[in-house]
């Protein structure tokens, strides 16, 4: 997967407005539902608004502390402020909910996406549940080992994972019905501040130890992958999911936000001298034939000997992308192994052709032009039947395919109308 990074202060206009504007960046969250960017910023005890085009503007003044770690749940942002929980409504920034957890330093905050938060207590090295329904919380850990900063919540697995502060932290989780505390996976970076992940699972970790973001597979197993984009003791962290891409944004010390480009891959597949070819290189390959995995089909390409409709599915950073469907028919009838024993004659033809098949036919057949349109269709009686005639007479001249089905396996065979 081809990844590209642009910081947001990369143009001169840009500087001035983000530092003129932002005050100590430290937490940032995508607002899906109106298409902008939250970001906590403390230095003001503001909470900012970054709409599509850049444009900054105040959605919550006044805060008192922090604001720290920020969550959407349902219509509401809920902050980290202080020994707070604060809720603030996405439509007018009205303060709705307020809660004292009596907390030290309240920093990361996630959510399960129905009714409970969870925070980290960096200073007390805590972690709380908080029921945003009842308005209460429960402490589920305390007197961690390990300093907590950002934390992510992992319904996959029970799990909310969270990053640590200090030398060779760790990725550590908390069990959501035990509140067992383990580390899942030890890492060689230092003073960890933000998680997220992107759509295909993949993890991502601010450093203010290499100043980058660096990623983890899903799995959360062997080394990390350092992120090329320079960042200033980056905090937060939040994904913006879109269509042919994720964005991962992470606020700075230096008052900017980075934007990181995580482009998913798509596959396209083509065909030229006998061969299928996926036409960028991916991690692995798996080709299909009429929708069943091909036995050792695992490399860029492929070259078919069967009739029927062939695509791949590729990986990349452990993301997953199907590739369109060739028809493997644009290769002569006797470049084949028919399924029971189809064949096609006469071929080319003018007024009609005669197929025929071992096995049960289920009476159905269609005529698809090299466009792909089926252009006669028809159901006949079966009983029987080892071979039909098919009229062809009005088709216009060219290439056509009879598409029919005989003990369950389609057949697609090639003829050309004279």
């Amino acid at each position: 997967m081809k990844k590209t990074t642009f910081l947001i202060c990369c143009f001169l206009q840009s500087i001035l407005v983000f530092s003129q504007t932002l005050n100590g960046p430290e937490s940032i969250e995508w607002d899906q539902d109106n298409t902008r960017w939250l970001i906590g910023n403390k230095g003001n005890g503001t909470v900012l608004a970054r709409n599509e085009n850049g444009v900054l503007s105040n959605f919550v003044t006044g805060i008192g502390s922090g604001p720290y770690g920020i969550e959407i749940l349902g219509d509401v942002l809920y902050t980290c402020e202080g020994g707070f929980i604060r809720g603030y409504l996405l439509t007018t920034g009205a303060t709705v909910f307020t809660l004292n957890l009596n907390a030290t330093f309240l920093n990361g905050l996630t959510s399960d996406g129905n009714n409970f938060l969870y925070a980290t207590d960096f200073t007390a090295k805590k972690i709380f549940k908080i029921d945003v329904a009842s308005v209460s919380f429960t402490t589920m850990a305390s007197g961690l080992a390990k300093t907590p900063n950002g934390i992510l919540y992992d319904g996959e697995n029970n799990r909310c994972v969270f990053v640590t502060w200090g030398s060779n932290a760790p990725i550590m989780a908390i069990d959501l019905t035990t509140n067992a505390v383990s580390t899942v996976l030890a890492t060689t970076l230092s003073n960890c501040d933000g998680i997220t992940r992107d759509r295909c699972g993949n993890y991502y970790v601010s450093s203010w130890g290499n100043n980058r973001l660096n990623r983890f597979d899903a799995s959360l197993t062997g080394t990390h992958i350092v992120l090329p984009t320079a960042l200033s003791s980056p905090a937060d962290l939040d994904t913006r999911m879109d269509v042919t891409a994720d964005i991962i944004g992470n606020t700075n010390a230096n008052n900017t936000i980075t934007l990181t480009n995580v482009v998913l891959p798509t596959a396209t597949i083509v065909y030229g001298n006998v061969t299928l070819t996926t036409t960028e290189v991916f991690d692995t390959y798996q080709w299909y034939l009429d929708g069943d995995p091909i036995v050792g089909a695992t490399q860029q390409t492929y070259v078919p000997s069967v009739q029927g409709d062939y695509y791949c599915v590729v990986t990349k950073n452990n993301c997953v992308a199907e590739s369109n469907v060739i028809t493997a028919p644009f290769l002569s009838n006797d470049s084949f192994d028919f399924k029971n024993n189809a064949q096609i004659y006469p071929n080319p033809a003018s007024d009609f052709i005669d197929v025929s098949f071992n096995g049960n036919w289920d009476g159905n057949y269609n005529i698809i032009n090299t466009l792909g349109q089926v252009v006669w269709s028809a159901k006949e009686d079966t009983a029987a039947r080892k071979s039909i005639r098919l009229s062809v007479s009005d088709l216009k001249t060219g290439l056509y395919i009879v598409e029919l089905k005989i003990n369950g396996v389609i057949q697609k065979l090639k003829f050309l109308k004279k």
